[in-house]
């Protein structure tokens, strides 16, 4: 009896020790890369044409989360292009969403479109995503979306995204699943973005050229997790105008005692 129970509780120990492990260990990563090469991509000594390329990751896992997770992985790839086409052409080619290939000769057509319409195009439209993993943790992986783009106009325009997933279910976090208390996270963040804005406590930000909705602070549209911190990134134009650039604030996990879930990072 003593020998069964022993075998039990190594059995036991094993399994609780793998799963540990597992989920403990960072995902191997594979890179995928595709780059448009149809017949009107760019030519540079014409200066006409479409430049598209998206650089992602997989996870090599095995597992049903990470299956799950590849699953969006790709999708949001995808929807790095798809982003720049009008409502109505997703609507009639819905394939694109999930298609790189698609979404690219969709963005080739528009600005054939777009070209003929107007006579000429100050030089080639382009869309180059890059993405990779920001962090690991035992329960969450957070990836970084990075894309530039130009359809004409004064300047490019540029977005970064950040997706964080459960590795064990593959589902895709919102930041009440990370967070028990978004009120004192946003007192939290609002006191860091004072800090590395140069702003006291007591100014208007607002006065000081800050985009503030309804006059409140606000949290921005994408948080993620980095070994430093919890990192709230304000693309342009989200909080600043397009000259002040990009502001990314960093939270440090010691500051989130009680607001962030148990192990999230």
């Amino acid at each position: 009896m003593k020998h069964t129970l022993a075998l039990l509780f190594c059995g036991l120990f094993y399994i609780v020790t793998a799963c540990h492990s597992t989920n403990s260990t960072p995902p191997v990563l594979e890179k995928k890369q595709y780059i448009f090469t149809g017949s009107n991509r760019c030519d540079t000594a014409k200066n006409a044409g479409v430049d598209v390329s998206v650089a992602f990751v997989l996870l090599k896992d095995d597992t049903e989360g990470s299956r799950k997770i590849n699953d969006s992985l790709r999708r949001l790839a995808a929807n790095s292009i798809v982003g720049w086409l009008d409502s109505a052409t997703v609507a009639e080619h819905p394939d694109a969403k999930t298609d790189l290939a698609k979404a690219a000769s969709l963005f080739a057509t528009d600005y054939e479109v777009v070209r003929k319409d107007m006579g000429s195009l100050g030089g080639c439209w382009e869309v180059k995503t890059t993405a990779d993993t920001v962090h690991v943790g035992p329960k969450a992986v957070t990836v970084k979306y990075e894309t530039m783009a130009y359809t004409g106009g004064a300047h490019p325009n540029s977005n970064l995204s950040f997706y964080n997933f459960d590795r064990k279910t593959g589902q895709m976090l919102t930041l009440t699943d990370m967070v028990s208390d978004t009120t004192a996270l946003l007192d939290l963040v609002e006191k860091a973005f004072r800090e590395q804005q140069q702003v006291m406590p007591q100014n208007n930000l607002e006065e000081r050229g800050y985009f503030l909705r309804d006059g409140r602070f606000f949290l921005p549209a994408n948080v993620g997790m980095s070994p430093r911190g919890m990192v709230f990134y304000y693309n342009p134009y989200e909080i600043a105008a397009y000259a002040v650039g990009p502001i990314q604030v960093t939270v440090p996990y010691t500051q989130l005692d009680g607001i962030l879930q148990k192990d999230w990072h």
